[in-house]
């Protein structure tokens, strides 16, 4: 994975995350589940995508994350995924990223109850995913999951996700 030094602060750096929506022309987050357990989103890629294609992303409930609005996040977080000499409209044509030593991370991080000599092996970055109208970020203590789901109605993916939490 290449590093790439952000433009606004040279002391973030950031890489494309390999996702299922990653190169997405267009992502919709569609819903959001959270439970004490899991924090789920619903994702649907592109327009001319069969409209019963959903990708879910699963984080774990204590894991720290926030949604940020399309406007706001093109001029707060999204400088921090352009590069030197690129504008914000190339550097979004990729959906997800993993963003290293933001104070988001860092904040995360220092947050744990671990020893001094944890938290400086810890690798500190936060992930963040670009749709149509919101940017989300998060770090997550353990990695992230990614389900695909087809031939379904969103409101019984969700409540099948609700049941599912219940039962672990």
């Amino acid at each position: 994975m290449s590093l790439i030094q952000s433009k606004i602060d040279k002391s973030i750096s950031f890489a494309r995350w390999d996702t299922p929506v990653g190169t997405s022309n267009e992502l919709w987050l569609l819903r959001q589940l959270f439970t004490t357990s899991h924090a789920y989103f619903f994702f649907h890629k592109n327009h001319d995508s069969p409209s019963d294609e959903y990708y879910i992303l699963t984080i774990n409930g204590d894991d720290p994350f926030r949604l940020t609005e399309e406007g706001l996040g093109s001029n707060v977080i999204g400088g921090l995924v352009t590069e030197k000499d690129a504008t914000l409209c190339e550097c979004t044509k990729y959906r997800t990223f993993k963003i290293w030593d933001t104070p988001f991370a860092q904040n995360s991080f220092s947050g744990l109850a671990i020893s001094e000599e944890e938290y400086d092996k810890k690798e500190k970055f936060q992930y963040l995913i670009y749709t149509q109208d919101t940017w989300i970020e998060f770090v997550a203590f353990k990695p992230p999951k990614w389900e695909f789901h087809q031939d379904m109605k969103l409101d019984d993916l969700v409540i099948q996700y609700l049941r599912k939490d219940t039962l672990d």
